[in-house]
């Protein structure tokens, strides 16, 4: 009969060593970096912009825009747009109107998928 100090350092031993060995491949995540674009029409007063990414089958180029106005401190959001095939269009409102503006899209990682995302903000422009 083995004695159960004995057996409970074996079993302690071979849960150290399975939770040393290394995993599958199924925790590789593939990291894609975010170009974010943004223009102003002037004479339509709109804001645009397009995201870009070379992540497959558009993963990232359908984040949600976020349209912060710039200000002393932190910067405020004032929209929120979800762009349609990778471009996105925001007609320009009184609050905003004037104000230096830019476009980000924040950092997420798809859950189903080894996929991260990376954020990415705009230049500051001045909203129509």
């Amino acid at each position: 009969m083995v004695p159960t100090k004995a057996l409970a350092a074996l079993l302690l031993v071979c849960a150290g060593l399975l939770a040393a060995a290394p995993t599958g491949s199924a925790d590789v995540i593939h990291t894609y970096p975010v170009t974010l674009t943004i223009s102003v029409d002037r004479e339509a007063g709109k804001l645009s912009g397009a995201i870009s990414s070379d992540a497959p089958s558009e993963f990232c180029d359908s984040s949600t825009v976020r349209i912060r106005q710039s200000m002393p401190g932190k910067d405020k959001v004032v929209a929120r747009v979800f762009p349609t095939y990778g471009e996105w269009r925001l007609r320009s409102f009184p609050a905003i109107r004037g104000k230096r503006v830019y476009a980000e899209v924040l950092a997420y990682e798809l859950p189903q998928r080894p996929v991260m995302c990376l954020g990415a903000r705009s230049r500051t422009v001045t909203a129509p």
